[in-house]
């Protein structure tokens, strides 16, 4: 099993990456501002889902995050 395929990220790395999405970007201090968690956190976490998915750079994991059904672009719709 590839790192790509290994699971599932933690619920706060899920809206890190939808968060990222959502804004259209990767600035750590947007998506801080906009979580409500320090800069320092969302970097960690960053360098987490990096690692996780085997990839280099933000735009990469958040590529790959779509690409393997982790994260969707389009909003599901609550009812």
């Amino acid at each position: 099993m590839s790192k790509r395929q290994s699971g599932r990220l933690s619920p706060s790395f899920y809206t890190l990456l939808e968060a990222s999405l959502e804004k259209k970007t990767t600035n750590t201090k947007i998506l801080a501002q906009h979580l409500n968690r320090s800069p320092a956190t969302v970097r960690t976490q960053y360098q987490r889902i990096m690692e996780r998915l085997g990839v280099h750079c933000r735009y990469e994991a958040l590529r790959t995050a779509e690409e393997i059904g982790l994260i969707r672009r389009d909003k599901r719709i609550n009812i």
